[in-house]
């Protein structure tokens, strides 16, 4: 206890250095809660302070609950091997069939179904979602599925919250219910987790709420806009969206230890039995056991995978945060190096305003949980995590991880000024014609439930501004880029956090080129190589090829636009509406 109580100190500098309004944590060791503190303010603005019960949005955490909540579906055998189209016959990624026909539930746990990760494309500006819950399917259906090595299936690990998602269209599909209120009515109230919050209703009731918060140049404080904690998008509340807190996610871990215990004693004690009375988890050891592997070459090469849902490494290991926001994981950092090795659980997660970090180590019935309200260029969560477990282990040698944190946060900051640089490289306004800037109007559909709007705006150069779907919150200026090419990337690191934009990393994600008639091959196919346009187009044009739009080519009708809104895959096609 002395050695956590010592580690406070450092966690407040964590804090201080993230500019982080509050940091919970909490340890639970040998079965039993040893440690919960925070510091800061869960709320800036009445100045009201965090404490173990404030619930926090825990990003990808939320994947810890919704594997647990699929479990409960195994009737007779684990679920993880069913099909996905026998419980949503309407799953099939038309680039790639196969996946359709034979992907399981274990794919979409693992992410090996290759199906890529459009988070800009149904998580919009200011913390909105942007496609309907009830289109999530048709839009996975249209995702791309390959890279330049051929198909991703069961060939390449590939994270996607969209796959992961799905999970909560199949607990709606075989329950019958919401996947939030299968989840409150399975897993929540028998753990007792009653700060575990699901809807939208249960965020505003609470009367102790973490905000998100990013702090601006001159030290005020920006509240960001979430709306992630919805039980009208099941996928996105599956994926990133669980709101809870330190003495919940530790009750959940503990339920989580002894259900594993309990499935692996052949002649279990009555203690055991007792402390399993009311535990309704089930296969946490079929979960654990089917991963798709994460190698390190950090000199220990201990093992580290993605499991159903989960994360699970060996320490000592560089691996410890590779899910987190933090960047850099040198060898000099791993904690010890020179201490017994121990098998970890766990995730990382991220949101807009929100890190959160959760670890288990099943042989010492032990636990570290971390939540922040901030995600500004370093994770505090992920930091603080592993002080904790350096000091609950007294691992040697002991490592000041401080300098990996500014290091991270440094390295995060390079990354946006980077990003800006590209940019500004690729832009040529001379280029645009504000003349044409009404041909522009209009709706734009892609991946056949996605509606990007382009209206008047009366305080963007370009007199345009962009809408995703009917939400006005997410609503952007757009500003000219080059000929029939607009922006509405922030190029400030802090507005774009504020703006809830903390995916959009990556150039080209932030620009629109609109396609004229004629420019493209195919209006019908989907993002994919073959839906490349012809050098000499103006999306050739805007990856900076240096190749010009002739002007008989500018005067041709706009019928679309193409949007690059991920770096990994190919740019998108909208076609807009008539």
């Amino acid at each position: 206890m002395s050695r956590l109580e010592a580690a406070m100190s450092k966690i407040e500098s964590v804090q201080k250095l993230c500019r982080a309004p509050s940091v919970s944590v909490g340890v639970l060791h040998q079965g039993e809660v040893v440690f919960r503190r925070s510091v800061g303010l869960r709320d800036v603005e009445a100045n009201l302070e965090a404490d173990s019960d404030t619930a926090y949005q825990i990003g990808s955490c939320s994947k810890l609950f919704t594997s647990a909540a699929v479990g409960l579906l195994s009737k007779g055998q684990p679920i993880w091997k069913d099909k996905v189209h026998d419980h949503l016959p309407e799953f099939d990624p038309i680039q790639d069939r196969c996946i359709g026909k034979t992907a399981t539930i274990a794919d979409l746990c693992r992410n090996s179904t290759g199906l890529a990760n459009p988070n800009a494309i149904f998580l919009g500006p200011r913390g909105t979602t942007v496609v309907k819950g009830e289109d999530h399917i048709t839009m996975v259906n249209k995702l791309p599925t390959s890279n330049e090595h051929g198909q991703r299936f069961n060939n390449w690990w590939y994270y996607s919250n969209a796959a992961f998602g799905l999970l909560a269209d199949v607990v709606k599909k075989s329950s019958g219910a919401q996947f939030a209120t299968f989840l409150k009515d399975r897993v929540c109230s028998p753990l007792g987790l009653s700060q575990t919050l699901l809807t939208e209703a249960d965020v505003v009731r609470n009367t102790n709420v973490a905000h998100p918060y990013v702090q601006r140049i001159d030290g005020t404080w920006a509240r960001i806009d979430n709306e992630y904690t919805t039980e009208k998008y099941g996928p996105v509340l599956a994926t990133i969206g669980i709101r809870t807190s330190v003495n919940d996610m530790l009750a959940f871990f503990a339920a989580v230890m002894n259900r594993y215990d309990l499935e692996n004693e052949s002649t279990p004690s009555p203690e055991l039995l007792a402390k399993c009375q009311g535990n309704p988890l089930r296969e946490i050891s079929s979960m654990w056991n089917s991963w798709w592997t994460r190698p390190c070459e950090d000199g220990f090469e201990n093992d580290t995978a993605y499991t159903l849902g989960w994360f699970r490494t060996t320490m000592p290991t560089s691996a410890l945060g590779m899910l987190s926001y933090n960047s850099v994981h040198r060898k000099e950092d791993i904690i010890g190096k020179e201490s017994d090795s121990r098998t970890l659980y766990g995730h990382n997660g991220i949101s807009n305003g929100f890190v959160a970090t959760a670890y288990l180590i099943p042989d010492s019935h032990t636990a570290v949980v971390a939540l922040s309200n901030t995600a500004d260029a370093g994770d505090a969560s992920e930091t603080a995590s592993q002080i904790l477990l350096q000091a609950i282990f007294d691992l040697k040698p002991q490592i000041d991880l401080l300098p990996s944190l500014e290091a991270s946060i440094a390295d995060r900051l390079r990354m946006h000024k980077d990003m800006v640089k590209d940019w500004r490289e690729h832009r040529d306004v001379s280029q645009y014609d504000e003349a044409v800037s009404e041909e522009f109007l209009g709706t734009y559909v892609g991946f056949g439930v996605s509606y990007i709007h382009i209206i008047h705006s009366d305080t963007s150069l370009s007199r345009l501004a962009v809408r995703f779907a009917d939400q006005e919150a997410s609503q952007c200026d757009l500003e000219p880029y080059n000929k029939d090419a607009l922006s509405f990337l922030p190029l400030d690191h802090h507005e774009k956090l504020e703006r809830g934009m903390i995916d959009w990393d990556y150039w080209q994600v932030g620009v629109f080129t609109l396609v004229r008639e004629g420019m493209t091959l195919d209006l019908n196919v989907p993002t994919s190589k073959a839906d490349s346009p012809p050098r000499g187009s103006v999306a050739d044009d805007f990856t900076g090829t240096g190749t010009q739009v002739t002007e008989s080519e500018t005067k041709k009708p706009v019928v679309g636009l193409r949007w690059k809104w991920d770096e990994f895959d190919q740019p998108g096609l909208w076609i807009k509406s008539k």
